[in-house]
């Protein structure tokens, strides 16, 4: 990971951290190589949500904060989902601006019905259905919210 992307996150650790660990996400960062951090979570109705924070390499100061729900359907091999975008985060502002993004993409989430949920997609030829490794193995181990 360039160091340009490195530094940015490391400025806005702490809040991404509180954040999550107050709200019962995880983090992963850089994840498949990536140029954001993801705070992920299961959900109660079912699925997988997850808040993306991603930098944005033509300014280098912002940062783009988004919001997606899916549900797998393992059987069919395919997936619904949702998302949107909270805004963006000028890395010279607040901190506070950061967590206002934060909760209004968490909020979002916690709003989106099934009926919200787009048209299934796929099929994904690589997912097992009959309890192998799949893309979602990590869900159980997912805070529920």
């Amino acid at each position: 990971m360039p160091v340009e992307i490195i530094e940015a996150f490391r400025a806005v650790a702490p809040t991404l951290e509180a954040f999550a660990r107050t709200n019962g996400f995880v983090i992963d960062r850089y994840r498949r190589g990536k140029a954001a951090w993801e705070l992920r979570c299961a959900r109660q109705q079912g699925g997988e949500a997850r808040l993306t924070v991603s930098y944005r390499e033509r300014t280098g100061h912002l940062l783009d904060v988004s919001a997606t729900w899916w549900v797998d359907d393992l059987t069919s091999r395919t997936r619904r989902l949702v998302s949107a975008k909270a805004g963006a985060f000028d890395r010279r502002a607040s901190q506070r601006q950061l967590e206002q993004l934060l909760l209004d993409a968490m909020h979002q989430i916690d709003r989106w019905a099934p009926s919200d949920l787009g048209p299934p997609r796929g099929p994904f030829k690589d997912w097992v259905a009959d309890g192998g490794e799949t893309l979602t193995d990590d869900h159980d181990q997912l805070p529920v919210r």
